[in-house]
Formats: C-alpha cells, structure tokens, sequence
C-alpha cells in the first residue's frame, strides 16, 4: 500500500514539475520577446536624437566656418581690416562655442554616434541571442521525451528562432 501511495506520490510530483518547467520556459521566452523590443526602441530612440543633435551641431559649425571663410575669400587687406570687426565677431562666437562646450567638436560627436550605433546593435543583438538560446531550451522541452506529452496536452507548439529580416541584412546608409 505504501508502495502505490509512493508511486502516485512520485507521479505527482513529476506531472507538477513537468508543467513548471514548460511554464518557467515559456515565461522566460516571453521575457526574451520583449528585450527585443526594448532593444529595437533604444536603437530608434538613440540614433533618431543622436543623429538629429549631430546635424544641428554640423549645420551650426559649418555656418560659422562658412562665414569665416566669405568673409575672407577674395579679400584685399583694405576690404579685410573693413571686415575685421565682422570677423570677431564671428570669432568671438566660434570661440564661445568652443569654451562652452570644450569637448563639443564635430569629429567627437560623430565618434559618440558611431559609439552609439554599435552599442545599439550590440544591445538588440544580444537581446536576439537571449530569445533564440530561450527558444532552443523551450523546443528541445516540449519536442523531447516526456515533454513531448506534456507539450501536446498543454497545447504548446514549437517556436521559431529569430532571423533577422533581408533589409536588415543590408548595409544602413547614415546621412547627415
């Protein structure tokens, strides 16, 4: 009597386990889903403002240059001690610029977005490693012996690995 009441017992508690772990994988899996999905709004969100700050500060810099240079292209030195009031004035903001912002330089800036591109596709990679090593655990569960059964009763289907898209596979042109 001992014996069956151990066995059932035994069954039990393998049946309990069983649908836990199915379940733990599944939750897991979901949780996976979902860093893609924070990863793919980081990258928008990142590369969208950072590209942004980047332009406005190029257009800005490239402004003050160009005045720089109008003012100087063709000049006589009559016409540039004429212009030379002009010309600090144009210096004087380059500078301000530059002393507000000591590290704010346009080659800095496109290294940070650089930065920001590859810390972004490092991050959403990751996150797609996480859900396809997940999606492995959850199918080798539910399609091996005795998940299989399990699987089958719980209605728990085979899920599909994540494979990047063909345009993602393609080179993404960056313009400022």
């Amino acid at each position: 009597m001992i014996w069956i009441l151990a066995a059932v017992l035994a069954v039990v508690v393998f049946v309990i386990s069983m649908y836990n772990q199915i379940v733990h994988l599944e939750v897991k899996l979901e949780e996976s889903k979902s860093g893609i999905d924070v990863a793919l709004a980081k990258r928008y969100a990142v590369l969208t403002n950072m590209q942004e700050s980047v332009k406005g500060y190029v257009k800005h810099e490239s402004e003050v240059l160009e005045q720089v240079v109008q003012l100087r292209k063709g000049m006589s030195i009559h016409e540039m001690n004429q212009a030379n009031g002009e010309l600090n004035e144009l210096h004087n903001r380059l500078i301000a610029l530059v002393e507000s912002y000591p590290d704010l330089k346009a080659s800095d800036l496109f290294l940070d977005f650089q930065a920001a591109i590859v810390d972004c596709e490092e991050h959403l990679q990751a996150a797609r490693r996480f859900y396809n090593s997940n999606a492995a655990l959850f199918n080798e569960k539910i399609l091996t012996f005795p998940g299989s059964l399990f699987a089958q009763a719980m209605k728990k289907s085979k899920q599909d690995y994540f494979a990047s898209e063909t345009s993602e596979r393609e080179q993404i042109e960056v313009s400022f």
